[in-house]
């Protein structure tokens, strides 16, 4: 092997080790978003003398953290290195030769024609850690003809952490496959939002009662339960699409989960304060009404972990720490690829702001109500737990409805039939939840 005889492997990384990000061009995307990174030819000549005729690197800015790199010698072997996924920090290194005849003598430890499956250690540099299976994905009825870089396709698999990882040993493209538990973990949060649902039924009946009857139904039944317990990725799209279940959930990192907590723990105090609940039941005119949803009030924060923090976020019985403007923003970023590109200049944010769509995001009425609840939330921290502006404006739209009807009942339409034998905290919570969506079961208290 050329590579071999040139460079010493240890060599070799050392020396790869000691090049600037400077000296890399990017020529392409390579997986999670990372681009692909190729030495330019100067610099590639000085490093490693010939030895190579392209270096290229899967990395972040900086080249760092580096997911994959591979050194193309000139007889057509590619040296690959294949960082882990799942254990960060740990790697495996193979060697192929792709264009030699399938009869050649090759070493045991290099992958070709006559050899397409080898196994190597995944190491974290000074240890053995697990084994490897690696396998050319080739049609076998291929080799020997006329092949390009479009069939130096590997597929990695590492039993022992059920990691699939598939690259393209001269291009660098990557392809990671989600193993049983990451797809588990993906339809978590949205069973942990469907139990908490149901749990209403208990803790909350005028909560349970809010959520869309078609949706109780559901929850209710036996293929509901069945189809909760048994649930998929693509399930959670469909019931999307069906209208059973919100666009998104929530967004939560574990490192906010603290906050929400002393919120909750907070809310709790409040809510058992006399004061404070007849401040409401007379400002409002709203008997026996805490502004503290029941939910909240009948939970133990220490039994809680950011599932049940996310669900309680996307119903409305917490504040959300990312609410509609920021998400939409990113999902907006997200489907426009032109919007992406210009994050990355110096003036993206300038471009940003000035995007239509953007402009529209910001004019929403959601949008409006969450600036609107930015500054309640300064009046709570300041130690106000009574009663808002913006409340005592609900309550007063309440009174006049309820006027209204009884002037004129007899005119009114099968909806407002339905809002006359509401009680007084309903009705509130009826016109406070007006605008939101569905999902949206509570008013927060924001603190």
């Amino acid at each position: 092997m050329a590579s071999a005889a040139l460079v010493d492997p240890a060599q070799k990384w050392a020396t790869l080790r000691k090049i600037d990000p400077e000296c890399w061009e990017q020529v392409g995307a390579g997986g999670q978003g990372f681009p692909i990174w190729q030495l330019k030819e100067d610099w590639l000549r000085v490093m490693f003398k010939g030895a190579f005729v392209a270096v290229r690197a899967v990395a972040g800015p900086n080249m760092q953290p580096i997911q994959a790199v591979s050194f193309a010698g000139p007889d057509g072997s590619y040296d690959l290195r294949l960082y882990s996924r799942l254990r960060p920090g740990e790697y495996c290194d193979s060697t192929w030769s792709f264009m030699a005849s399938p009869g050649a003598e090759m070493p045991e430890q290099v992958g070709h024609p006559g050899r397409r499956r080898l196994e190597a250690p995944l190491t974290d540099g000074d240890a053995f850690t697990a084994p490897v299976n690696m396998i050319w994905m080739i049609d076998p009825a291929r080799i020997g003809g006329q092949l390009g870089p479009q069939d130096f396709h590997i597929r990695y698999f590492c039993p022992a952490i059920d990691e699939t990882i598939d690259i393209n040993a001269a291009t660098l493209e990557i392809g990671y496959q989600e193993n049983q538990l990451e797809k588990q973990m993906k339809v978590l949060p949205w069973q942990r939002y469907l139990f908490w649902l149901g749990q209403l039924r208990q803790i909350d009946k005028a909560a349970y009662g809010r959520i869309p009857k078609d949706i109780r139904h559901w929850i209710e039944s036996r293929e509901g339960q069945a189809r909760i317990a048994q649930l998929t990725e693509q399930d959670v799209g469909a019931l999307i699409q069906q209208g059973m279940l919100p666009p998104w959930l929530a967004w939560l990192s574990p490192q906010e989960a603290p906050q929400l907590l002393e919120s909750i723990r907070l809310q709790q105090g409040i809510g058992r304060r006399q004061d404070v609940v007849q401040q409401y039941a007379m400002t409002l005119q709203i008997p026996n009404f805490s502004p503290i949803p029941r939910l909240l009030m009948a939970i133990d924060p220490a039994r809680l972990d950011p599932l049940d923090l996310q669900a309680f976020m996307t119903i409305g019985a917490l504040r959300e720490l990312h609410g509609f403007a920021e998400v939409a923003q990113a999902e907006l970023i997200k489907r426009r690829p032109d919007l992406q590109a210009a994050m990355q200049s110096p003036q993206g944010m300038r471009q940003l702001q000035g995007d239509p769509e953007v402009a529209a995001l910001a004019a929403d009425p959601r949008a409006q109500a969450e600036q609107q609840d930015q500054q309640e939330l300064l009046v709570r921290r300041a130690g106000n737990y009574g009663p808002t502006q913006r409340e005592i404006m609900i309550a007063m739209q309440v009174t006049s409805n309820i006027q209204q009807q009884q002037i004129g009942m007899m005119m009114m339409g099968s909806n407002m039939g339905m809002f006359m034998g509401l009680d007084s905290a309903e009705r509130y919570l009826k016109i406070a939840l007006a605008e939101g969506p569905p999902w949206k079961l509570y008013k927060p208290y924001v603190c």
